[in-house]
């Protein structure tokens, strides 16, 4: 999106430490919240207009939302899970309960429908990026697959240069 040297580090559902850690010195490139969670209007009030703010719809009305959302003050749509993830067991969580992983062509199609960026998460492994690059997606968004890594900065590099693999390999042709 421009707003990073290099990989964005955002953090989910909390203002408040983005906040915290920027006034350390941290570099925190912005935050991903929920409709449930704190306005986007304030995120973008207490980060700035050079700050991501991503935000998240509910499974049961994604595709509608995207359609319809006011998106004037988001840098992108989070979608997904791809799969299920520990990290947040709810991700996907349907009105009847269940859990909903998105198809890659459910992606696309939302990408499709989008006005903004969008990009995705919930369980997204390196061996998902060849498939994920060609949505259309603008990017993708991870903990367990960093975090849970035995060498999280292999892990991390691995992803990021998979995704430049496959995307630059996808504008080429």
């Amino acid at each position: 999106m421009g707003k990073s040297d290099n990989v964005a580090l955002l953090v989910d559902d909390r203002l408040d430490v983005v906040l915290a850690a920027r006034k350390q010195g941290i570099k925190v490139d912005g935050v991903h919240v929920g409709q449930s969670d704190i306005p986007v209007d304030v995120c973008r009030e207490y980060l700035g207009e050079d700050s991501v703010v991503g935000l998240s719809a509910r499974t049961h009305e994604m595709i509608e939302y995207i359609k319809t959302a006011d998106v004037s003050g988001i840098d992108y749509f989070g979608v997904g899970p791809v799969h299920e993830t520990m990290t947040k067991p709810d991700c996907g969580l349907d009105t009847d309960g269940k859990i909903k992983t998105r198809s890659f062509e459910e992606i696309a199609e939302i990408v499709r429908l989008s006005k903004i960026p969008v990009v995705v998460g919930g369980g997204v492994k390196v061996a998902d990026i060849p498939q994920l690059a060609r949505t259309g997606a603008a990017g993708f968004f991870v903990v367990s697959a960093v975090a849970g890594a035995d060498d999280p900065k292999q892990a991390a590099l691995e992803l990021v240069n998979a995704w430049k693999l496959h995307t630059e390999a996808g504008r080429k042709n």
